[in-house]
């Protein structure tokens, strides 16, 4: 595989990891609310998970580029319809907002919990970079997970080593309910959800590279989320007694190694900040097309300042509650998009 295309296989998987690999994700939040509840047998939820990222991404992809489609709207209507496209783009739309003031609020959470900032200074900071990521539109976006999703892996993976290094015994019991009775319905939630936002940037890659690029960039996508996971469920077993706070990873990291705190806490902030970036991208992009003259960086304004509103709800309640409601809603796509796949139409 040539250099150029070694990029292009990058670019896709890291795009793809750093829209998934939010605050949710990285503060153990998501993989306690989503697979804590199972015990050790959520981590067969997070291997399905890992399948059904990969999978789904190279379908979007692939149906991107053999229909030539170049944003989200244009994905929705060729999936559902006009009539149908309209009223869930809607729901994506809304789905994208929530999504991005949950980052923020995480931003309060991490910022006041662990720095003592006053209330509402992690959130305001977070919009901020944001703001400064996004001034440039998509290409920013990529070359800003470009960078960081090496140096989040690198961490994580080093919050893991040091944990088994220090021979933690796993907990007996964890305080976490199950979302729902059986972990591969977990599993199927917590990629619906996740692809509803995903799915923002993925389209538009699709026009990057050939089939088999295509394919490697969401296998290596899927691989890579997986892999995530498992190291940072396997840190959240050994200590579910931390599963109720607000950032639970971060605690573990302050207990393994006092300098891993604070390496661990640029990860997160730098996860929350992947992730809002792609949410409020998705949605000042719908706003433009709304507005005479489509003025996206008028739009960003108006939606960071919107959502900065929203931001003081408490962390924890909005991932347990905001995403397996649109993790249902995701996967109402999944149906469509198999179905367009193997149909004959060009």
């Amino acid at each position: 595989m040539a250099r150029g295309e070694r990029r292009v296989v990058w670019e896709i998987a890291a795009t793809f990891i750093g829209a998934v690999v939010g605050a949710g994700f990285a503060s153990g939040q998501e993989l306690s609310q989503f697979f804590l509840g199972y015990g050790a047998a959520g981590q067969k939820g997070i291997v399905l998970a890992g399948l059904l990222f990969a999978c789904w991404a190279a379908g979007i992809l692939e149906l991107s580029a053999r229909r030539a489609l170049a944003s989200y709207p244009e994905y929705l209507a060729f999936l559902l319809g006009r009539a149908g496209a309209l009223c869930f783009d809607g729901v994506v739309t809304l789905f994208l907002f929530s999504a991005g003031f949950i980052m923020l609020a995480a931003g309060n959470a991490l910022f006041t919990e662990h720095l003592g900032t006053p209330a509402g200074a992690g959130g305001l900071l977070t919009g901020l970079a944001v703001l400064a990521v996004l001034w440039g539109g998509l290409e920013s976006l990529i070359a800003f997970n470009l960078f960081l999703v090496p140096l989040k892996f690198l961490i994580c993976a080093a919050l893991y080593l040091f944990t088994l290094k220090a021979g933690f015994c796993p907990a007996e019991q964890g305080r976490i309910a199950p979302l729902v009775p059986h972990w591969m319905g977990a599993g199927f939630l917590y990629v619906g959800f996740n692809m509803l936002g995903a799915t923002v940037v993925l389209v538009p890659l699709g026009r990057r590279g050939k089939g088999r690029l295509r394919l490697a960039g969401a296998a290596l996508g899927g691989f890579g989320l997986a892999l995530f996971a498992l190291m940072l469920f396997r840190i959240l077993l050994t200590f579910r007694e931390l599963a109720l706070r607000e950032v639970p990873l971060l605690f573990v990291a302050a207990m393994v190694h006092p300098g891993l705190k604070y390496a661990y806490f640029l990860v997160l902030w730098a996860s929350l900040l992947s992730t809002a970036v792609v949410n409020f991208y998705g949605v000042a992009t719908r706003l433009a097309r709304l507005i005479p003259c489509r003025p996206y960086r008028a739009s960003l304004l108006v939606v960071l300042a919107a959502g900065l509103l929203f931001a003081r709800c408490r962390f924890s309640f909005l991932v347990r509650t905001v995403y397996p409601l649109f993790g249902g809603l995701g996967l109402v796509l999944l149906a469509p998009l198999i179905f367009r796949l193997l149909s004959r139409s060009r």
